[in-house]
């Protein structure tokens, strides 16, 4: 399935740009944010997810190119994403009249969501967030890379040196990355080091307990990012029990990182839509509220 929809451009200074498909009209929309390596059309399941936000909810989705989309990922920061993501929402809400926005993080983008609703000045329009797919760069980078300690090593002799923001050797990754950025991804207690088996459970409280909106977790059964060590069983419950604001955690027993397979996809669609709709529900329940209570205070 082809995506129609508007590419435009969120911040002219850097000249980013983002791509909206489905009834743009809407004031509230869906924003996918990403992970490593990824842009635009980054995993098989958005043509079906447009489809369902548009059909079941009359939404529109929201796709977004940052400074870290594509090889950018390794000199860039989860605060250099906040900032331009600060940007994207400020633009939604000045000139799309955008009013209320979902975000849906896969992989490494589960961190800028969670990085965002922390600390974006716009998080007051974030209703709620997906995190899907939200594994361990630190697990899988100790179990998959050859040179992995060699490279952790470097990065933290780099940074004691003050060249942090230097890129280290070529065979460290396919893309260019900077000392600060491998060992925020391959570090115990890295910037981008959230859902990790091995956190203890007090440290994963503190980072969730600052999510003031809800939540839910979609977790792939065949997740090739989690390496077999991990009891991928107890990680999903130790993640959504230090979340004071889950409203539950979605497992896919046959889907991979992206969710390749179709009826998987399906599953997710209706988690994503039932999600939504819920929210929304409580949402219009407290603004009726408010301002029934405004009208009897004006009486």
């Amino acid at each position: 399935m082809i995506l129609q929809g508007t590419l435009s451009t969120y911040n002219p200074q850097t000249r980013l740009t983002m791509f909206e498909s489905g009834p743009q009209h809407s004031s509230t929309s869906v924003l996918f944010i990403g992970g490593l390596m990824d842009g635009y059309n980054a995993v098989p399941y958005l043509p079906l997810l447009n489809e369902a936000l548009a059909n079941e909810l009359g939404v529109s989705l929201i796709q977004v190119m940052l400074s870290s989309s594509h090889a950018g990922y390794g000199t860039a920061t989860l605060m250099e994403d906040v900032w331009e993501l600060d940007a994207l929402l400020t633009y939604l809400r000045e000139q799309r009249n955008k009013t209320r926005i979902f975000i849906i993080g896969h992989s490494t983008g589960s961190q800028d969501a969670i990085k965002y609703v922390t600390y974006g000045k716009n998080q007051s329009v974030v209703k709620g967030i997906v995190l899907q797919g939200a594994v361990s760069d630190r697990e899988f980078l100790s179990s998959s890379v050859e040179n992995y300690g060699k490279y952790l090593r470097l990065a933290q002799r780099m940074i004691n040196d003050g060249n942090g923001q230097e890129l280290m050797v070529r065979e460290v990754d396919v893309a260019p990355i900077t000392a600060n950025r491998f060992f925020s991804l391959a570090a115990v207690g890295g910037d981008d080091d959230m859902f990790s088996s091995d956190i203890p459970f007090e440290a994963l409280h503190a980072l969730f307990k600052e999510v003031k909106m809800p939540l839910i977790m979609v977790h792939s059964g065949k997740d090739e990012y989690i390496p077999s060590r991990v009891n991928k069983e107890k990680l999903y419950t130790q993640l959504a029990k230090a979340s004071p604001t889950c409203l539950g955690a979605v497992v896919l027993p046959e889907a991979d990182h992206v969710i390749s397979d179709q009826p998987s996809q399906i599953t997710f669609c209706k988690a994503v839509v039932e999600f939504i709709q819920r929210v929304v529900v409580d949402l219009d329940r407290l603004e009726q509220s408010q301002q029934q209570s405004f009208d009897e205070l004006s009486l």
